[in-house]
C-alpha cells in the first residue's frame, strides 16, 4: 500500500469516527431536549386539584416500621394533630426488638385513632416488609389507605387533607412528594436532585397518561384496588418495589391523580453516608427491570441518551469540526435544561439551585451508571 492510499484510509477511518460520534451526540442531544419540554414542562404548568372542602373520604394512614421508637415518638403526635375529621394510624410492628411495641401499646390504649398490627414472623417465600404491609392493609378500616414511613414527617396538620381531596373521585392512586432535609455536603445535595429528578420523571410520566411508580414515603390508594388484584403477590419475594412496583401494575391512563399541594409534601434526612445511599439506590433501580415494557423503554431512552450525551461530548473536542458541535451542542441541552428545570423546580419548591443543575446532571449521570450493573444483579432480602 502506497503512502496516499495509507493517507486516504486513514482520513476516511477519521471521516467515520467522527461522523459516528456527531450522529450519536446530535441524537442524544435532541432526545433529550424533547424528554424536557414534552413530558418534564408538563409539571411547571400542572395545576393541583382544588377539591371539595366538603367532602371528607375517611382515611386509613398507614406505617409499617421495625424498630423506630425514636421516629415514632415524634411521628405519632404529628398525625395525631392531623386536622381532618375521620382517619385512623395503623402501625404495623414488624418484628421489633427495641421498646417500639411497648409504646405502641400504649399509644393504642390512650388514643383511639391509633392501630396496632404487630408481625411475629415471615412466612417462607416472601419479603418481610411486603407481608407485614400486606397484613396491616388487610386490618386497616377505611378504604382510602395513606402511606409514609416511620421516619418521614408531615410538612403540617394538613397533609391528610390535602391528599385525602384526591381520594373521592375516580382516581385510585394519588403520587405525592417527599423530599429531603436539605443538609450540609455534596452528598446530600446529590441526594436531593436524584430525588427530585426522579420525581420529575414519574410526575411529567403520570401527566402524560404514563404513570409508572410512586414512593411508599409518600402515597396513596385504594384498599380494593390493592385487594382485587390480590396485593404484592406478583413479586412478594422481591427485596424493594412495594411502592413503585404495585403502581407500575396497578396504574392505568385514568386512575391516578397527582398532588403537588405543599402541605402534602412528607419530609425526611437523607442518607449521611456515600455507602448508605449506594444500597438504597442499588435497591431502588434493581427493581426497574420488572416495570412494564413501554415504560422500561422510555426510561431506558431517556437516561441512555444522558450518558451518549457525555460519552461522545469530550472525544468531538478532539476532531477539528467537533468543538463546535460539542459547544453547541452542550449549550442547547444545558439552555433547555434551565428553562424547563427552573420552572420545575420553582413548582416543587426544591431548595437547589438552579446554576448547579448542569454539573448535578452530569455526576448523577455517572453515577447512576455505576450503579445500574450491581443493581442488575442485586439479590439482597434486608427488610427495606
Amino acid at each position: 500500500m502506497n503512502p496516499d492510499e495509507m493517507v486516504d484510509l486513514n482520513w476516511n477511518l477519521t471521516t467515520v469516527v467522527f461522523l459516528l460520534l456527531a450522529g450519536i451526540f446530535i441524537f442524544s442531544s435532541l432526545i433529550q431536549i424533547f424528554f424536557q419540554w414534552y413530558f418534564f414542562y408538563r409539571i411547571k404548568a400542572f395545576k393541583d386539584m382544588k377539591g371539595d372542602d366538603a367532602i371528607h373520604p375517611p382515611v386509613s394512614v398507614v406505617i409499617c416500621a421495625r424498630n423506630e421508637l425514636a421516629n415514632l415518638r415524634k411521628l405519632i403526635p404529628l398525625l395525631l394533630e392531623q386536622d381532618y375529621p375521620e382517619f385512623e394510624i395503623v402501625i404495623i410492628d414488624d418484628r421489633s426488638d427495641d421498646p417500639m411495641y411497648d409504646f405502641m401499646l400504649e399509644q393504642k390504649s390512650v388514643h383511639e385513632k391509633v392501630k396496632l398490627v404487630r408481625i411475629n414472623y415471615t412466612p417462607d417465600g416472601m419479603n418481610p416488609k411486603k407481608f407485614a404491609l400486606t397484613m396491616g392493609i388487610r386490618s386497616a378500616r377505611h378504604p382510602n389507605l395513606l402511606f409514609t414511613d416511620a421516619d418521614c414527617f408531615p410538612a403540617g396538620k394538613h397533609w391528610i387533607r390535602s391528599m385525602a381531596k384526591h381520594m373521592h373521585g375516580k382516581e385510585e392512586i394519588i403520587l405525592a412528594y417527599a423530599p429531603y432535609h436539605k443538609q450540609k455536603g455534596f452528598l446530600n445535595l446529590l441526594i436531593r436532585y436524584d430525588t427530585f429528578y426522579t420525581a420529575v420523571q414519574y410526575f411529567s410520566f403520570a401527566m402524560a397518561g404514563l404513570p409508572y411508580m410512586g414512593v411508599g414515603r409518600n402515597l396513596a390508594y385504594k384498599k380494593p384496588l390493592f385487594m382485587k388484584l390480590k396485593g404484592f403477590n406478583k413479586h412478594m419475594p422481591l427485596t424493594g418495589g412495594d411502592d413503585d412496583l404495585f403502581v407500575n401494575r396497578a396504574s392505568s391512563e385514568d386512575n391516578v391523580s397527582i398532588c403537588l399541594d405543599e402541605e402534602s409534601y412528607t419530609f425526611s434526612n437523607p442518607k449521611e453516608t456515600w455507602y448508605d445511599w449506594y444500597r438504597q439506590k442499588t435497591r431502588h433501580l434493581s427493581v426497574g427491570k420488572y416495570y412494564k415494557s413501554n415504560h422500561k423503554w422510555l426510561l431506558g431512552l431517556l437516561a441512555a441518551t444522558n450518558l451518549m450525551f457525555y460519552f461522545t461530548l469530550i472525544p468531538l473536542l478532539f476532531f477539528p469540526l467537533g468543538w463546535q458541535l460539542s459547544a453547541g451542542g452542550a449549550f442547547l441541552k444545558i439552555l433547555n435544561q434551565l428553562i424547563v428545570l427552573s420552572g420545575v423546580n420553582k413548582r416543587l419548591k426544591e431548595p437547589i439551585s438552579i446554576g448547579l443543575f448542569p454539573i448535578l446532571d452530569f455526576v448523577h449521570c455517572m453515577f447512576i451508571f455505576a450503579f445500574s450493573f450491581p443493581a442488575r444483579f442485586s439479590r439482597r432480602a434486608t427488610w427495606m
